[in-house]
């Protein structure tokens, strides 16, 4: 019996391992370096339009997957926030991340399960999610809009094909198109 569990145990750490070990080296380094990561994101928004994302006037559209779901929420309630008009996340953990570590910025930690009041600078948001990815994770039981309302939650369906790893097949899926689709012509 020991043999059997000790190749499964082999088998699933070959195949899954290099995918973890990437993910959380990413989080590692974007929790040390934040700051300057938030920063790279910001030149490259103003070396488009320098006033692009700097007040409610010029706000951004953010389409993110993952931990740019992480950095996008991050950056949009910073004390210096991004102004996002809208924010598209799909296999993301802005919830979980708030949850273990409180992000800062403008947002109070979760308590006594009380919504987190989300500022101005993040309008809107639609969280596409696969219940089968487990990196994925609702927002609306964590968050709330400056507006009272919360950020929707999109259940997708298991993609075909994907097996367990679902985390890296939301491009494929019609309904992440067109998620992204409406965002861009609202």
């Amino acid at each position: 019996m020991e043999a059997v569990a000790g190749r499964v145990n082999h088998q699933l750490r070959r195949h899954y391992g290099p995918g973890a070990t990437r993910f959380l080296g990413d989080v590692l380094v974007y929790q040390r370096h934040r700051e300057a990561i938030h920063a790279r994101v910001r030149e490259r928004i103003g070396a488009v339009d320098p006033e692009l994302g700097r007040g409610p006037e010029r706000p951004v559209r953010v389409v993110a997957h993952s931990l740019g779901g992480v950095i996008a929420v991050d950056m949009a309630t910073a004390g210096s926030p991004l102004w996002t008009s809208s924010l598209i996340t799909f296999g993301s953990q802005p919830a979980y991340f708030h949850l273990c570590d409180p992000r800062g910025g403008q947002l109070s930690p979760y308590a006594d399960e009380q919504s987190v009041n989300l500022p101005r600078s993040l309008a809107r948001w639609t969280n596409l999610w696969q219940p089968l990815d487990p990196l994925a994770f609702t927002a609306s039981r964590v968050f709330r809009l400056a507006d009272g309302t919360s950020p929707v939650d999109v259940p997708l369906s298991h993609a075909a094909g994907a097996g367990l790893w679902t985390h890296s097949v939301y491009w494929r899926l019609p309904e992440v198109a067109e998620a992204v689709r409406e965002a861009f012509t609202v």
